[in-house]
């Protein structure tokens, strides 16, 4: 029987060598690190090859370090996660009503100021300080009364930002260094301001047609909110410390790990026959997925440096390897030779457009997270008189066009990454 190391590493080999993976990932269980290293390339530019000590933007997973924070913060007696806002940022609309707790499990009702329009637009690469940012956003009306419902907000952690540079009186990457980087020795995580240089840093990437460099984002103000980057083998230590309970208290910890509405301190919490802790993370160029499951003293961690990696589903399937749950994996396949202009053409799912393309290979136009469209090569590799299957390059999704007389493609049929299957139909 093989083994679970055996196992894990043939499951990412596999994704790497169909270039499906680009990144790094780690697996801890029981205290044995059963898989960590580097696939691909942190720069496609460079050449430079991933390794598990590759620094990568880790987005949202920097709101469990702003959550811990704020929680040492308590411990000290300095403040108090029941108090309202508004003893610390007096001049904040609402800030009687709104509490730090509230902040902490995005049950406060405050809008995330990178769900309008102009983030995306033109202010996510525009430079700006904190104090702007919350400008920017203290106005928007709250979408319901604090503490009645969850939604998950930007704006809550760059407030929680706030406090804990105003009751601290350090910076926030300061406080974090002093309070967390330093006591736990992670070397290789910090604070990514966008200026100073961080050496081993991935770069971040996109695709169209083949990878490219992704869309900018000035660093200057995700701060406590998606503003960190860190290593695999650093959030490992992390996510030690945490099981361990080594930077707070117990009682603290757990209420950390609670959820309301799904949702603890910086953390989604799933309480099932095993609690599972998680957060997935993304920013321009990187996407990332870290899972715990603290009674099993499982750890693991999937980042990416390519924007469409599926890492949620990636973690998953390791997680199910760990557990000695069967896990298909990626199948081998061989291209086939095939004239496929006449697969090209528009195909609609209700308002969602799939483009084909040829230009001496076949392409799809395809719209991915947050509706944002990406090109990708197709693979054909099986054809016959009903049908032609392809895969996409970069991507395990599974296209198959369904055929009419004199081979001409009626329907698409895609199963994506995530094994969620849309039907395309041909426009006239």
């Amino acid at each position: 029987m093989e083994t679970k190391i055996n196992l894990l590493n043939k499951y990412m080999d596999a994704l790497a060598a169909h270039n499906y993976f680009n990144g790094a990932v780690l697996v801890g269980y029981k205290g044995e690190v059963l898989l960590k290293k580097g696939y691909g390339l942190s720069s496609f530019q460079y050449d430079v090859p991933n390794t598990p000590s590759t620094r990568f933007r880790i987005g949202s997973l920097t709101k469990a370090f702003t959550a811990m924070a704020i929680l040492k913060l308590h411990a000290k007696v300095v403040l108090d996660l029941d108090d309202s806002i508004n003893r610390i940022l007096p001049d904040y609309p609402n800030g009687s009503l709104i509490t730090i707790r509230h902040l902490l499990n995005q049950s406060s009702g405050i809008p995330s100021f990178t769900s309008t329009p102009e983030y995306w637009t033109k202010s996510m690469r525009l430079p700006a300080d904190l104090n702007e940012i919350i400008e920017d956003f203290k106005e928007m009306p709250l979408e319901f009364t604090p503490g009645t419902d969850m939604n998950y907000s930007n704006s809550g952690y760059l407030l929680l930002t706030a406090i804990i540079e105003k009751v601290s009186g350090v910076t926030f990457d300061d406080y974090l260094q002093n309070e967390i980087f330093d006591k736990l020795e992670l070397t290789d995580t910090g604070v990514d301001n966008g200026r100073t240089i961080v050496k081993s840093l991935a770069q971040g990437h996109t695709v169209w047609e083949k990878v490219i460099h992704t869309e900018h984002i000035d660093m200057s103000f995700p701060l406590g909110a998606y503003g960190m980057y860190s290593t695999a083998l650093d959030l490992y230590r992390w996510c030690q410390a945490l099981m361990d309970n080594s930077l707070i208290d117990q009682d603290l910890q757990e209420q950390m790990f609670t959820s309301l509405n799904g949702y603890g301190f910086g953390w989604f919490i799933e309480d099932g026959a095993s609690k599972e802790v998680s957060h997935f993370g993304d920013i321009n160029g990187f996407v990332n997925h870290l899972v715990v499951y603290p009674d099993e003293e499982l750890v693991v961690i999937v980042l990416s440096n390519i924007n469409i990696t599926p890492v949620t589903q990636i973690s998953s399937d390791l997680i199910n390897i760990v557990f000695g749950k069967k896990v298909e994996g990626i199948q081998p396949f061989k291209p086939v030779g095939l004239e496929s202009e006449n697969l090209v053409g528009t195909y609609l799912n209700g308002e969602e457009t799939l483009s084909i393309h040829f230009d001496k290979e076949l392409y799809a136009v395809v719209p991915k997270m947050y509706g944002v469209p990406y090109k990708f090569k197709l693979v054909p590799i099986e054809a016959n008189q009903e049908k032609v299957i392809c895969k996409s390059d970069f991507i395990h999704d599974t296209y198959t066009f369904h055929l009419i007389e004199k081979r001409m493609p009626q329907s698409i049929e895609l199963i994506d990454s995530y094994g969620a299957k849309k039907v395309y139909v041909k426009s006239k």
